[in-house]
Formats: structure tokens, sequence, C-alpha cells
């Protein structure tokens, strides 16, 4: 496992990426899947930044070769479970019923394998999960 500390500042997000990225070069992952899961990270992280209001932001990684690489994105804000927002309509509402949250959690939802939070020691815990080929 490896982990790391950033400032929870957009201006430090393309080093976090950076270290996002490095992790999953390790993977058997396409390129696209790469692209896809790191999507995902960036979503979550700047939805961390934008509404914790912390100053630092904990990352860490769990890769399992040929299995599957889950990363924990850890924040001490206020208690909040992206999860327990409702998914949005199947049926899409006109344009200007159309509210403007909310479409991240689905891009996150779409883009890993597994998404879970819990809340441990006052810390916010939101891990994403990447499943790996073995024949990859």
């Amino acid at each position: 496992m490896s982990s790391d500390s950033f400032p929870a500042t957009i201006a430090k997000l393309p080093s976090i990426l950076s270290w996002v990225r490095f992790h999953l070069d390790q993977t058997s992952l396409s390129k696209s899947e790469k692209m896809r899961f790191e999507i995902a990270m960036e979503e979550a992280i700047v939805n961390v930044i934008h509404h914790a209001k912390i100053e630092k932001v904990h990352l860490s990684v769990r890769h399992e070769p040929g299995r599957q690489i889950a990363f924990d994105l850890t924040d001490p804000g206020p208690p909040f479970n992206p999860l327990m927002h409702p998914e949005p309509l199947k049926q899409k509402p006109l344009l200007e019923e159309q509210s403007l949250g909310g479409k991240g959690l689905l891009l996150i939802r779409k883009c890993t394998d597994a998404l879970s939070y819990r809340r441990e020691d006052d810390m916010n815990i939101l891990t994403l999960v990447k499943k790996l080929s073995s024949l990859s």
C-alpha cells in the first residue's frame, strides 16, 4: 500500500492526479480504462476540495496485481456520504428542470467497478475500485 497527503486546492490537482496516474500505470489496465478511472478520481477529488473545506486530502492505494486497484480518498471534513444521494432520473427532465449537481457521482459510478463510503475516526473515506483482468 502507498499513501500521500496533498494540499486540498485546485492548484494542486495536477500533482494529485500525477500521483494517481503513476499508480494506475503499474496495472494491466488499458489506456482507455486508466483514463476513465482517472476521470472518476478527479471528480471525487474535486468534490472533496470544493465541498469539504479542508486543508489536506489524503490518498492511499492498494494494488492487487491481476485482481484490482483501490484508492481511498480520505478527508476530515464534515460527515458526508455521497452514496446517499439519489441517482439521477433515468428519464431526462427538461433542461431547465435539471439541477447542476449530482452528475459527478453518476460519472464516478460509471467509471469504477465498486464504490464505497465509510466514516472512521472523524474522517470521510471514499473508496474507488477498478477490477483488473489477469489476462491483460
